[in-house]
């Protein structure tokens, strides 16, 4: 395995840790610009941060009572050389690994996991730099991104690049700086419009999976908002904003869809042998005096009335 060499000087600020070949570390990360234990090699291009960190496996959380809402913060971008690296952000995960990217904010709560021995370049930006607001950097966080082609294969180049050659720049280190800065702006820039379009032609196509998973569950006492996120690998946060763009909300469509199943089966003879509560059951609701309160709420009337009043209908 190539050694990085180290240029002692004021633009390569090396950090040596006594943890890094410990397992099982958690370090609690203060600052937003703390660097991961296990950083070796720390090269500054003007405002620009290319770290090497490596070590056993290791955990890096930031937690929200640490945050200082008064810094920027960086947006760190990660590239695995060994090893995987987990990132968890903003409701959502990702798993890196070989010529792969994936980046953190730390300016929000994160958690970022080594789960074995690893190896990884991570390019730390000032995110007043890119020109990024929070909103922005939430559809970038805990994603997964391919550097095998495009922007995303010049974005590994680069990190593989200054793990190789970074301690042999010797001059035009701010004009670097400012040239890594451009490429990640441009490699965002491309993720965000790639993600805002996949967003408007995959939303509805995802609501109809979550409807059809809904409806073949609607039996199940347990299933809740909660249970179709992790079906679906969404946040609740998400999953709830897909449901206010048709003016309703996970929980509130559960429970039209159960009381939509009960009415159809209490308007169909075949289903007369049936109690109430029977027919309650078989969408879900165990209670009986709760699913003739919701009936009622939704119809008008209980459902022992709904089924007199369609017998003297057909009477």
């Amino acid at each position: 395995m190539m050694r990085v060499g180290v240029r002692a000087d004021r633009d390569a600020i090396i950090r040596f840790n006594a943890l890094a070949q410990s397992h099982d570390c958690v370090q609690i990360v203060r600052d937003c610009d703390e660097e991961p234990q296990g950083t070796t090699v720390s090269n500054r291009f003007g405002e620009v941060r290319a770290l090497l960190v490596e070590g056993g496996p290791r955990e890096m959380i930031r937690p929200g009572r640490l945050l200082d809402f008064n810094a920027d913060g960086y947006l760190s971008v990660c590239r695995p050389l060994v090893g995987e690296i987990l990132v968890f952000q903003d409701g959502k995960h990702a798993a890196a690994r070989g010529a792969q990217l994936v980046c953190y904010d730390s300016s929000r709560p994160y958690k970022v996991i080594m789960p074995e021995p690893f190896r990884a370049v991570i390019l730390m930006l000032p995110r007043r730099l890119l020109g990024l607001t929070a909103k922005d950097t939430e559809m970038l966080t805990a994603n997964l991104w391919d550097g095998s082609h495009g922007l995303g294969a010049l974005m590994c180049d680069l990190l593989v690049g200054l793990e190789q050659h970074g301690e042999y720049v010797d001059t035009g280190i701010d004009l670097l700086g400012g040239s890594v800065a451009g490429l990640a702006a441009a490699l965002f820039m491309e993720r965000l419009r790639s993600l805002t379009e996949e967003a408007s032609v995959g939303r509805p196509t995802l609501m109809l999976s979550i409807q059809a998973f809904i409806r073949e569950r609607l039996a199940d006492p347990d299933l809740c908002p909660m249970t179709v996120a992790h079906q679906y690998n969404v946040s609740l946060r998400y999953l709830q904003k897909i449901f206010r763009e048709y003016n309703t909300s996970p929980a509130r469509w559960i429970r039209d869809e159960r009381l939509a199943r009960c009415r159809s089966e209490l308007a169909e003879p075949r289903f007369d042998h049936l109690s109430i509560a029977a027919i309650g059951e078989r969408s879900g609701f165990y209670g009986a005096s709760h699913f003739s309160r919701l009936f009622r709420d939704r119809y008008g009337v209980t459902p022992r009335e709904f089924r007199k009043q369609r017998g003297a209908l057909s009477g």
